[in-house]
């Protein structure tokens, strides 16, 4: 009896030894087949597990794979009406991703079943194994422990594989986004280039199918810059540099192209590399150097005024220039410009306030930028500074940025001579209208003074005789006289004394007046009480622009009545002569004929705007507007 208890014993330890064997030498085998790189064939690893648990059956499917699961069947194949019924039956304890009931152990689904969960260790449930045996199993602990050990295996066998799969997806999109990015990409690991984008490829110049992996991407630099690139490059490596450097890069074809490497160190290949985006500068310095080279040596001026806090376009007018002046200042002028704003160099007025320079940057030539949609075509602008006065054409334009303005461009070209030449010409007439005035006065005056003294001798003499011709010669007297009035109204319109002794309201009054006395047509003067024109050269000009205004009324409008409005703005003076005749078309409108070419002379003469507004069978309105800041 106690010899067969000992036999019973001793053959239990050698079943448990062979069972412990067998386990062991399973989970080596899953371990080295699970643990290698590469795909690895389930069906021997469940056979693995098979031939160490005796099993008939093991089922093993992922939740989130659409591959079909995986059967390894100890003889033949097992019949697809016990596969569904299994799944039927598991899926009583498994959702896709999460079973129904919660467990990390192996699960005896039923007396000859037995659920493996496959869980990682974040908790991730892969998928299942199940194991069916021919008849019940016994719960031996090694099997459990195999069990366990293989679902946790397969768990860490299929987390990797994930990462892998996600690895490369992130590679490849990676290289489909590198290789046609528009800017070079060069990767390199300890200085030698492992990648090259399209890009990369033409900016080194390189041919079709030309490789030059393994080359360092120092044989590609300017020999003077060989050890600052490769100081860079170590720092690039160590993560501890992330500002671009400028350097030049030679061509496989010998070209320097002047470049900006900006990099990062990322993995690749399981290395640390260095992906560097080597953005070409050369056109753009070129570009920079040939605006420079302009900038400098053209004659106009230019200049750019930068605003430090933008101003929205909706704000209104009169906020904007007060914005422009308390934000705006001078960021770029050049030497031409300098010299104007009385500096001698850029560096003098570079980030100057605005409200520095208002005697320059006027009101009222802003307030029309803003005006006209922040844009100046031609407008004449004058300057009284050291030089005296100077004339200029600017051009401006705004850039609008999500409806601000940020900025402001501009350019001028100096007129000081074409404008002096104007002035002296509108001078020279108004001298030689003087003249002409004073020689009809002083000559055709007193001879006509003379004929009608002698006339009215002779008449009285006639009509003492009772001579036919006595009312012959009483005609002649009245003749005479009527001529002598049509002198001295030429004489005043062509030198009004009064513009130098009263107000040019009093001259522009005395005009109406007179075209009025005429009985062609009604002639009247408005003016705003406040209206005050001291400059007597304004006063002229002012004067011989509404005489030549109401000149053309009378002589092309075949208007009824004739209004001269003299008014004062917020911001200026305007003279108006309006009439409601007939209009006149464009082409009479431009100054190319002599009477408008004399009128937008007189009004550029005293730094004044004139403009025309006529339409056809709708009367005229010809305006002179005067800056009150007008340096003038």
């Amino acid at each position: 009896m106690v010899a067969t208890l000992a036999e019973d014993a001793m053959r239990a330890r050698s079943q448990e030894a062979q069972r412990r064997f067998r386990v062991e030498h399973a989970i080596v085998e899953a371990a080295q087949l699970l643990i290698s790189s590469g795909k690895v064939d389930l069906h021997v690893v469940l056979g693995l597990l098979g031939e160490a648990t005796g099993a008939e059956t093991i089922y093993f499917t992922e939740l989130e794979s659409e591959a079909s699961a995986v059967v390894w069947q100890r003889q033949g194949k097992p019949s697809s009406h016990w596969l569904r019924e299994l799944e039927a039956r598991l899926r009583q304890f498994f959702t896709r991703k999460t079973p129904a009931r919660p467990f990390e152990e192996p699960w005896p689904l039923d007396e000859k079943l037995i659920v493996v969960p496959v869980l990682s260790a974040q908790g991730r449930l892969h998928g299942y194994l199940v194991l069916a045996f021919a008849e019940t199993p016994p719960q031996h602990e090694e099997e459990m422990r195999l069990l366990r050990v293989l679902g946790g295996l397969l768990a860490t066998y299929l987390d990797r594989q994930a990462a892998e799969a996600a690895l490369r997806d992130s590679e490849e999109r990676w290289r489909r986004l590198v290789e046609e990015h528009p800017e070079p990409i060069v990767l390199t690991v300890r200085g030698k280039i492992v990648y090259l984008n399209v890009a990369a490829r033409r900016l080194l110049g390189l041919g079709e199918g030309e490789d030059i992996s393994g080359r360092e991407l120092l044989d590609f630099i300017s020999a003077d810059q060989y050890e600052l690139l490769q100081r860079h490059l170590q720092q690039l490596e160590s993560g501890t540099l992330r500002s671009p450097l400028e350097c030049e890069i030679i061509r496989m074809d010998g070209e320097a192209r002047l470049v900006e490497l900006m990099g990062m160190p990322v993995p690749w290949a399981g290395q640390q590399a260095v992906q560097m985006i080597l953005r070409d500068l050369t056109e753009r310095r070129q570009a920079e150097e040939r605006y420079r080279a302009f900038f400098s040596t053209i004659t106009e001026g230019i200049w750019r005024i930068e605003l430090r806090q933008p101003v929205a376009v909706t704000t209104l007018p009169e906020l904007q220039l007060a914005h422009i002046y308390e934000q705006g200042y001078l960021a770029e002028c050049n030497e031409v410009m300098a010299r104007w704003l009385g500096a001698e160099r850029p560096e003098a007025l570079i980030g100057k306030p605005l409200k520095d320079l208002r005697n320059y940057f006027r009101p009222h030539y802003l307030r029309k930028f803003i005006q006209m949609q922040y844009r100046l075509h031609g407008e004449e602008y004058a300057v009284k500074g050291r030089q005296g006065k100077r004339y200029f054409v600017v051009n401006a334009v705004g850039t609008v940025v999500r409806d601000r303005l940020v900025r402001i461009w501009g350019s001028c070209v100096e007129v000081t001579e074409a404008t002096t030449l104007e002035r002296r010409m509108v001078q020279a007439l108004e001298e030689q209208q003087q003249a002409i005035g004073r020689e009809l006065h002083d000559g055709v005056g007193q001879l006509l003074t003379s004929v009608r003294m002698l006339s009215e001798n002779l008449a009285q003499r006639l009509r003492t005789e009772s001579h036919e011709l006595a009312e012959l010669a009483s005609r002649v007297v009245h003749f005479a006289q009527e001529a002598a009035q049509d002198i001295r109204r030429i004489y005043r319109g062509l030198t009004p004394a009064q513009l130098y002794d009263e107000a040019l309201t009093v001259a522009l009054e005395e005009l109406a007046y007179t075209t009025n006395t005429l009985g062609q047509i009604r002639c009247r003067f408005e003016s705003d009480e406040a209206v005050h024109v001291s400059d007597p050269e304004i006063k002229l000009h002012l004067y011989r622009i509404a005489q030549e205004a109401v000149h053309n009324a009378l002589k092309h409008s075949q208007a009824s009545e004739i209004v001269i409005s003299l008014r004062q703005w917020e911001d200026a003076i305007e003279l108006c002569v309006s009439d409601n005749g007939c209009g006149i078309t464009l082409e009479r409108t431009r100054p190319d004929s002599l009477g408008m070419k004399t009128m937008y002379y007189r009004a550029h003469a005293i730094g004044g705007t004139l403009h025309v507004q006529s339409q056809p069978g709708q009367g005229t309105t010809i305006c002179c507007r005067i800056p009150l800041d007008n340096p003038l």
